[in-house]
């Protein structure tokens, strides 16, 4: 099912979505988020919220698990926020341990392309 996703989400990048709308999309069922909704939510976040921040593909992944927690209870941060830390580590081994939009393109030279493929494959495999 992974190659799937990677496929929709690479599709959905060639038409014009961000890398945190694609991720959000393309991963969307595993949260209970339809396309829309999905969109919607990662509209802003693309190329490190606008500033070449924090890696679009991490902040969908954060959204994702937070959207997995099965209660919205002031403490629901102290599940979500360890699985977001590895989930972000894990993003960042193959990109010299950065997670700043600008950084990884500019040190790293990796596409949007290959960060939204491994984000899916990482946010698949934290969700399943």
């Amino acid at each position: 099912m992974e190659e799937n996703r990677k496929k929709k989400a690479r599709r959905l990048h060639a038409e014009g979505y961000s890398c945190s709308q694609c991720v959000l999309m393309a991963c969307g069922d595993l949260v209970g988020l339809d396309d829309v909704t999905a969109a919607k939510i990662g509209a802003g976040l693309g190329a490190g919220v606008a500033c070449g921040e924090i890696c679009g593909v991490a902040n969908a992944m954060a959204i994702a698990v937070g959207l997995k927690n099965d209660d919205s209870a002031a403490d629901s941060k102290k599940r979500a926020m360890p699985a977001v830390r590895k989930l972000c580590m894990r993003f960042a081994e193959p990109n010299e341990g950065l997670l700043a939009c600008r950084d990884i393109k500019g040190k790293c030279g990796r596409t949007c392309d290959e960060l939204i493929s491994d984000g899916v494959g990482l946010l698949e495999e934290a969700l399943a």
